[in-house]
């Protein structure tokens, strides 16, 4: 019997060199346990282990929180009948009034649309843009310095558009579908080289702050008509914007309006806008109204 131990526990010995080799980094990691046997007295011994887990580096929160690529644009038919309304904002990203302004859209389970600044786009601000694509909102270009792009050489006005163009790609995965000139101000040069139709809208002067909370109230709620597109800013500080579309969405939906993306809104109006020499702040053929 001492003889019939000896070779079990050598035969042990031998199985877990074996095991040992197989989870420390060889070639061919086992799946299945392996068995060691001796024929001394019939004495079977059984070594078992387990899969060994996955050795690869699970992927950063930062590389999966948000994904990439064009969102999806609503159709006429999926539109039809609906009292259409495209709520935009200028001047971010940022990372307060801009997630701000988020939390209430994902609230009600709206869209709206950005116009951003390219030197406002950061690591940290880009997260809340990166937000803002995930929840279907649509990513536009106010320009990359926010300058009077009307006194500029045509060659610096496609370096604004280029610079901020790859950075809202390069962060969403979509380039700009619309651009919103900064103060509105514009020039045949701008329009020569600008191959994006040129949206304005319609406002009530909130990135003043003399403006009350109670008076952009009163413009979201009672002074934008169906089709239009509101011009508000989601600049950082602008804490009275945040207020005044916290207590104006609820009462906008109960009117029927239905929030939807500057695309959209041209997409329900039956409107292909162009970039020749049209500023839009209505989806109609002429842009004004």
């Amino acid at each position: 019997m001492l003889i019939s131990f000896r070779k079990a526990a050598a035969a042990l010995a031998a199985a877990a060199l074996m095991l040992s080799g197989c989870t420390s980094g060889g070639n061919n990691p086992q799946t299945s346990a392996p068995t060691a046997e001796t024929s001394a007295d019939t004495t079977i011994t059984t070594v078992t282990t387990t899969t060994p887990e996955s050795t690869e580096a699970p992927e950063t929160e930062a590389s999966t929180k948000y994904a990439k690529g064009e969102n999806p644009v609503r159709t006429a038919e999926e539109l039809a009948g609906k009292k259409v309304i495209a709520l935009t904002f200028d001047d971010g990203p940022n990372t307060g009034v801009t997630n701000e302004i988020l939390d209430i859209l994902e609230e009600y389970g709206i869209k709206a649309s950005f116009f951003v600044i390219g030197q406002n786009i950061d690591e940290e601000s880009a997260e809340a843009m990166q937000r803002a694509h995930s929840l279907g909102c649509e990513i536009n270009s106010h320009s990359f310095t926010h300058s009077y792009m009307n006194e500029m050489s045509a060659e610096d006005i496609k370096d604004e558009m280029e610079r901020t163009a790859q950075l809202i790609y390069d962060n969403v995965g979509e380039y700009p579908k619309f651009f919103r000139p900064p103060y509105i101000a514009v020039n045949e040069t701008m329009f020569e080289c600008i191959d994006l139709p040129f949206i304005s809208g319609i406002g009530c002067n909130d990135w003043d702050d003399k403006v009350s909370v109670e008076k952009r109230v009163r413009f979201l709620t009672e002074k934008c008509p169906e089709g239009c597109i509101i011009l508000m800013h989601d600049a950082a500080g602008n804490e009275k914007t945040v207020e005044a579309v916290r207590q104006s969405i609820p009462v906008m939906l109960e009117n029927g309006f239905e929030f939807v993306t500057t695309s959209e809104l041209f997409v329900a109006k039956g409107i292909t806008p162009t970039s020749d020499g049209i500023v839009y702040s209505y989806a109609t053929e002429t842009g004004w109204q």
